[in-house]
């Protein structure tokens, strides 16, 4: 992870609630998001790792933190410094106390390689931070356009 703010919201994006702990909400959430960036006329391969994204954040909310609370996507444009456009993709849970942390993956492990993709596609831009009222955080991630 780099450390930057997150970027400026250039338009109005989607924002998604999937209430509850079940992994079929992943792909509910997955195809929404993907819809919505092939809308957006995106390139397959930023509508691609949109998709891998909310995947993998969603994933880990479910498993490591949000349980039956469930989780939220919000997917939106951007603009990244020197005026380039970009994606940003927010997953939203219940658990201001359990930040993302990234580390070193088992290659061997069937689990545990998430977040290192994510940093790995993004360069490094992403970040948390708590929701208002430190009612949940959110995990963000920029995608750049190219």
């Amino acid at each position: 992870m780099i450390t930057m703010d997150k970027p400026t919201r250039i338009a109005p994006g989607i924002f998604c609630p999937y209430p509850g702990g079940a992994l079929s909400t992943v792909g509910r959430a997955r195809a929404t998001a993907e819809e919505w960036a092939r809308s957006e006329n995106y390139s397959a391969e930023v509508i691609d790792n949109v998709a891998l994204i909310v995947t993998e954040l969603a994933t880990n909310s479910l498993r490591y933190v949000a349980g039956a609370a469930g989780f939220a996507v919000l997917v939106y444009p951007v603009e990244l410094p020197g005026g380039r456009a970009g994606v940003c993709v927010e997953v939203w849970d219940a658990d201001a106390g359990n930040p993302p942390v990234l580390g070193e993956p088992d290659f061997v492990a069937e689990t545990g390689r998430g977040l290192f993709i994510v940093d790995s596609l993004t360069g490094g831009m992403w970040g948390w931070q708590c929701l208002a009222d430190d009612k949940g955080k959110a995990t963000w991630v920029v995608i750049t356009c190219t």
